[in-house]
């Protein structure tokens, strides 16, 4: 039995809204905490931290899934954000020469990082398409 959308028109679905909530907020803040530790050298506490982050994150997922916030069909979500993961390495690209022109060479260079990411992950989700369906 699926557990998508089990939660929603209960009395818990405000609960389970919160729980999502917090959770997403939870794996933001716990990023950015790894992100400034693995900036002061404190390799170890930046690892520990993403693994917590990526815990609140599947955490968030499953309060998601209960209340039916995702959408259940998988490939149709993929076929749509690879296109948009893709067009967000230009995107991105683009705003970090705006932040570069600040004078802000390292935040560029973190945020050209991240844009070479968005481009691997609409390749991957690509990919998951083309295999799947």
């Amino acid at each position: 039995m699926s557990i998508f959308g089990v939660t929603k028109g209960t009395e818990l679905e405000k609960e389970i809204d919160k729980l999502w909530k917090g959770e997403e907020q939870g794996a933001g803040m716990y990023a950015a905490l790894a992100c400034l530790a693995k900036e002061r050298g404190l390799e170890e506490v930046s690892e520990d931290l993403m693994k917590v982050a990526v815990d609140e994150a599947r955490h968030a997922g499953l309060y998601a899934v209960l209340n039916g916030h995702a959408n259940d069909d998988i490939f149709d979500v993929l076929k749509k954000m690879g296109p948009l993961e893709s067009s967000g390495v230009e995107k991105l690209q683009k705003f970090a020469e705006r932040v570069r022109e600040l004078g802000l060479k390292e935040a560029a260079e973190q945020i050209e990082s991240a844009a070479l990411d968005e481009g691997r992950h609409g390749e991957i989700l690509k990919d998951l398409v083309e295999r799947f369906c």
